[in-house]
């Protein structure tokens, strides 16, 4: 159970990892930085934490830069500790190619930890529009940004804005979720620009430019999205159970850092928080307990058989789905907020199919699973068929295991789901289009 924190992280490595000195400073930063967005009120305090988060996460750039080269120097026949090289952060030997990869994956990690506090200042500029940030997703990674071509006229496009016209201006490297164009410009009539920077005119990229403006285009007047997804504002309120979410996350680190409980029909979770149950558990009966809560939840909502069961997990998942919501914007405590993007807070979220295909059939949509349920599925494949009669017209459609995650690590009621699903067959979308259905009123349910 543990060692699904990280596929790539063997033995006792997770622990070393967690229980590394800039891996826990990285947590307390996690916690001042999700306490201080939230008192953002102005675009005067939304720049000053963004130059905050900006210097943070520079020094991180540089300082994974700086042990790339070291690991390049070890790989190397005979290799040996460059000149310059930096300390290690920890006891282990220095000349050990192993000290530097483990290194190197705490800092991958707290890099990517500070760019969903980027995200989320994403989420909250934009007014938390899932539309925006599902738009400006659908494009390749930028990667780091230190030492990127451009940076310093980046930089200053943000800097004379704010100087010049009291405007706030994002800056896209500083996220994981924004990938198309490199700024958004909040400008003072309410209206944002994308802005795509460029240092010498000459070599703009034409379908760069193209794509920009396509995206700009739908957001503005509704449309098809260059990616072919078509973003669907629905009048659905947005009904969840995160609630049940925060009091069982809550009672993991208030009791023996394991604490299960069904949060509504057919939908159960397991949460742990990994330095309260270190004071209660043994690696190996953390695991039997933790699987044991697992188990007994699973029967609890109705799943006879853990190989026709939906399992997702929030472990190491901060910054690696673009479109998602980061876990600093969920109602949770800032220090409860911080411990599952750090994963020193983790939870398990399962729901029976067969609840979701009984619910989706009281709405009047057909539904099977494209995909055996036992842990086995292919993300890359849809998972779920829909379809619904209107009239004397059949409209289906295939749900992608995307759609699937937001229901449950969103923890959106299933009700207020189905009915969405239905909407989407209702015959008022367009044949041929693949909708991406957003919730009219989500602003009032994240921090």
């Amino acid at each position: 159970m543990r060692n699904s924190l990280m596929d790539r992280a063997a033995g006792n490595q997770i622990d070393v990892i967690l229980t590394h000195p800039r891996h826990q400073q990285g947590l307390r930063t996690l916690i001042e930085l999700i306490a201080d967005l939230r008192r953002c009120r102005l675009a005067a305090d939304l720049y000053e934490f963004q130059e905050q988060l900006f210097r943070l996460v520079l020094e991180i750039e540089q300082r994974r830069s700086e042990i790339s080269r070291v690991v390049k120097r070890l790989r190397k026949p005979g290799g040996t500790l460059p000149q310059g090289a930096p300390d290690l952060g920890t006891d282990l030997d220095p000349s050990d190619l192993d000290s530097w990869m483990l290194e190197d994956e705490v800092y991958e990690r707290i890099w990517r930890q500070l760019k969903s506090i980027g995200d989320a200042l994403a989420w909250r500029s934009f007014g938390y529009d899932r539309r925006v940030i599902m738009a400006l997703s659908r494009n390749a990674s930028p990667g780091i940004m230190h030492g990127k071509d451009g940076l310093t006229k980046e930089r200053e496009v943000i800097a004379s804005a704010w100087r010049d016209n009291s405007e706030f201006v994002l800056h896209h490297d500083l996220t994981a979720a924004l990938r198309v164009g490199d700024l958004s410009v909040f400008r003072a009539d309410g209206s944002v620009l994308l802005h795509e920077v460029k240092t010498n005119s000459n070599r703009r990229i034409r379908k760069q430019d193209q794509l920009l403006i396509d995206t700009s285009t739908v957001l503005a007047d509704e449309g098809t999205l260059p990616s072919g997804i078509t973003p669907v504002r629905t009048q659905i309120p947005l009904v969840t159970n995160l609630r049940g979410l925060r009091e069982v996350l809550g009672l993991a680190h208030e009791r023996t850092g394991i604490q299960a409980g069904v949060v509504s029909p057919g939908r159960a979770v397991v949460a742990a928080s990994q330095y309260t149950a270190a004071q209660y558990y043994r690696e190996d009966t953390f695991g039997a307990r933790f699987s044991a809560d697992l188990a007994r939840c699973q029967r609890r909502i109705g799943i006879q058989s853990p190989e026709h069961t939906l399992k997702m997990t929030s472990l190491d998942s901060a910054a690696r789905w673009p479109a998602r919501p980061p876990w600093a914007i969920y109602p949770l405590a800032p220090d409860v907020a911080a411990s599952l993007i750090a994963d020193a807070m983790f939870f398990f979220v399962c729901m029976s199919p067969d609840a979701i295909i009984r619910q989706l059939a009281d709405v009047g949509v057909l539904a099977e699973w494209m995909q055996p349920l036992d842990g086995t599925e292919d993300w890359t494949k849809p998972l779920l068929r829909v379809a619904a009669t209107t009239g004397n017209r059949l409209w289906f459609t295939s749900l992608n295991p995307e759609a699937i995650a937001s229901l449950m690590l969103e923890f959106i009621d299933l009700r207020s789901w189905s009915r969405q699903v239905a909407l989407m067959l209702g015959g008022d979308v367009p044949a041929g289009t693949r909708p991406w259905p957003c919730f009219s009123d989500e602003y009032r349910t994240w921090a």
